[in-house]
């Protein structure tokens, strides 16, 4: 029978950093999902969440946390949000989409059905992927977007951009530090053995977090300067031509 752990909570701190490695201060969420957690957000972030429980929004003491049904499809598919509503609530501009719903029975398959409805040129955050059928919807969403998929230990991440070793660095260490604080029980429902073959500590992913920022610091600093700017745009005639001749 399936356990949840006193500690455990959807939306903690691996999922929070990966939010903030991905987008700026001020961008917009879209959560599909219960909100919950992400309230240590709303200063930092414009979070727009959708949610098929309006029992949830009763609680909730935020105007951008709608409500949006589970409806039957018409013809076979999945129950899922009702589409219609869906799509004239999303806003016309958002930066990051965040699935973490619907919740309960529905699961959330009927995200590739709908996918259309939502801008696919985002970083995509599929949480609850230490669970196959969440982690089957992840594999296939980056292989029709063919886009590369960074896997944490209970959620994914879809981007149009590769990471940097800083940003999946910092990411690991917070999605760690969650991971340190469940208990037996609820990790013993997704993997054959809770004994890892390497002790989890997420100190590594700290001492390692240094030396990536310094590097990537001096990466900056290099693309920012004249002269790396005045190299490109010499070199850009020589780039172009190696382009169209490389592609035959």
């Amino acid at each position: 029978m399936f356990q949840m752990s006193p500690q455990h909570s959807p939306n903690k701190g691996g999922i929070r950093s990966a939010i903030s490695q991905l987008i700026p201060s001020g961008a917009v969420v879209v959560e599909l999902g219960n909100r919950i957690g992400l309230d240590y957000l709303d200063d930092k972030f414009q979070i727009l969440t959708f949610d098929s429980n309006d029992t949830n929004i009763s609680f909730s003491n935020s105007d951008k946390h709608m409500h949006i049904p589970i409806v039957a499809p018409q013809i076979g598919g999945t129950e899922w949000y009702d589409s219609e509503i869906l799509g004239r609530s999303l806003p016309k501009h958002y930066d990051l989409l965040f699935v973490n719903g619907p919740q309960g029975p529905y699961g959330k398959h009927g995200l590739l059905e709908n996918i259309n409805l939502f801008n696919s040129e985002i970083p995509i955050i599929i949480n609850d992927t230490i669970r196959e059928n969440d982690a089957g919807i992840a594999r296939e969403l980056a292989y029709k977007l063919n886009r590369p998929m960074y896997v944490f230990w209970n959620f994914s991440i879809i981007s149009p951009n590769l990471l940097s070793r800083l940003q999946v660095a910092t990411i690991q260490r917070e999605a760690t530090r969650v991971l340190e604080g469940e208990n037996e029980n609820y990790l013993s429902n997704f993997f054959s053995s809770t004994e890892p073959l390497r002790a989890i500590d997420r100190r590594e992913w700290h001492e390692r977090i240094p030396a990536y920022k310094n590097k990537n610091e001096a990466y900056l600093r290099l693309k920012s300067s004249k002269s790396y700017r005045i190299g490109t745009l010499i070199t850009s005639p020589f780039r172009f031509l190696s382009g169209i001749f490389g592609r035959k």
